[in-house]
């Protein structure tokens, strides 16, 4: 035997007691024998006490007694294994409507991308609020100096915002949660809540609205090419429907005409309303557009040559196309030049106009002058109350400006 190895039997040789000659502190590990002679587990006793290694070796063969008998799993299940089970839960929520289909992509991404390489060979019941530390300062590198330095990634920013890591510390405790509902992890170490910076939405007032539209339009008439004028007069429709739904940008992006529907409602009197149905992050939901994105829909259909929704509905393709018939995954360079066009990439306090400011003038434009109930509002959005009143809080001041004075 090795200098620095130790080894001792107990219960006839079912748990053996041991230490390694590469250890210098001289930590006690145990070996433990079930069933059958083949069935071994291995376990630290984290301590350098012979007395006391004893104690948790009889503690540990007993838990693993218990485990045997009811077909528990010997062995801690690493992260990776846990992960995959979590991704197989979420693939069933998304199939029976519980889970939207851009949630389950965006948990595939995290886990693939960061979690998995941090995370993935460690047993879950070793993962301490250490090691969660240790990974936010890991991901705050992972573009510039770490594992995906050598990467290249357009949609990803080389350091996080604090939005992003507070998505992907919800999608970490969600998994680990499913751990301890699911009985492998014994307790969730203590998860240091992240919170994001909130920013007032980078909306257009009316009258930024309506230079856009007009610069819009005024760079459709100037361009010569004809699939130059065409993808800019799209990019016009774009524009005002979001404007006048309040969808999310990967909403509209997955839109067929199948998803579109032309309904009366009202009290009496009959009123064409526009109802779009989306899949989008908080799952499956009926939008309904204002009058001006009912004019903008029925503009789209004539942009393609449809003589109406019906001759639309049955072709199946996607509302937004190129020249190729190809659907189209972004507007976003297409608009930031008509931003740039317009002067308009900025509003007043200094905030980067992006696509997203098309749904965060839908919903400054209803509370300011379409009188909509904020819950309504939270509703057709796919969003909370909540949410509403944390990001458009001075609309709400605005609109009580009379009791104020």
């Amino acid at each position: 035997m090795d200098v620095g190895q130790r080894e001792i039997e107990l219960r006839g040789g079912r748990i053996v007691l041991y230490t390694r000659a590469d250890d210098r502190h001289g930590i006690w590990q145990a070996r433990f024998r079930l069933g059958t002679e083949r069935t071994l587990v291995r376990r630290s006793t984290k301590t350098t006490d012979l007395a006391e290694a004893k104690r948790t070796a009889e503690e540990l063969y007993e838990e693993l007694r218990y485990k045997q008998r009811n077909n528990h799993p010997l062995k801690d299940q690493t992260f990776k294994q846990l992960a995959e089970d979590f991704v197989r839960k979420s693939a069933r929520d998304t199939l029976e409507g519980r889970l939207s289909k851009g949630r389950l992509v965006l948990i595939e991404g995290t886990l693939r991308r960061y979690l998995l390489p941090f995370f993935g060979k460690r047993p879950i019941n070793s993962i301490t609020t250490a090691d969660f530390n240790e990974y936010d300062e890991w991901r705050l590198d992972y573009w510039t100096r770490g594992y995906g330095a050598d990467k290249v990634v357009a949609t990803s920013a080389a350091v996080p915002s604090a939005k992003t890591l507070v998505m992907e510390q919800s999608i970490l405790r969600q998994i680990l949660k499913h751990g301890l509902e699911q009985g492998s992890l014994k307790q969730l170490a203590f998860m240091r809540a992240k919170r994001a910076k909130t920013n007032r939405r980078g909306a257009f007032d009316v009258k930024e609205y309506r230079l856009l539209v007009r610069t819009a339009r005024q760079r459709s008439n100037q361009a010569e090419h004809p699939r130059v004028k065409r993808d800019r007069q799209l990019l016009e429709l774009y524009v005002r429907l979001l404007v006048g739904t309040g969808m999310r940008v990967g909403e509209a992006r997955g839109l067929t005409w199948r998803d579109v529907e032309l309904i009366h409602t009202g009290n009496g009197k009959l009123t064409e309303t526009l109802r779009l149905w989306v899949d989008g992050k908080t799952g499956k939901r009926a939008v309904i557009g204002t009058r001006a994105a009912k004019n903008t829909l029925k503009k789209l259909l004539a942009h393609y040559g449809w003589k109406d929704l019906d001759e639309a509905r049955a072709n199946g393709n996607g509302l937004f196309r190129n020249s190729k018939g190809e659907d189209i995954g972004t507007f976003e360079v297409g608009f930031g030049k008509l931003m740039e066009a317009a002067g308009l990439d900025k509003d007043r306090h200094g905030n980067a106009r992006t696509l997203y400011s098309l749904r965060h003038t839908y919903a400054t434009f209803r509370l300011l002058y379409g009188g909509t109930d904020i819950y309504l509002l939270a509703r057709n959005m796919g969003t909370s109350v909540n949410m509403i009143e944390q990001h458009y809080g001075h609309v709400s001041t605005t609109l009580a400006a009379d009791k104020l004075i």
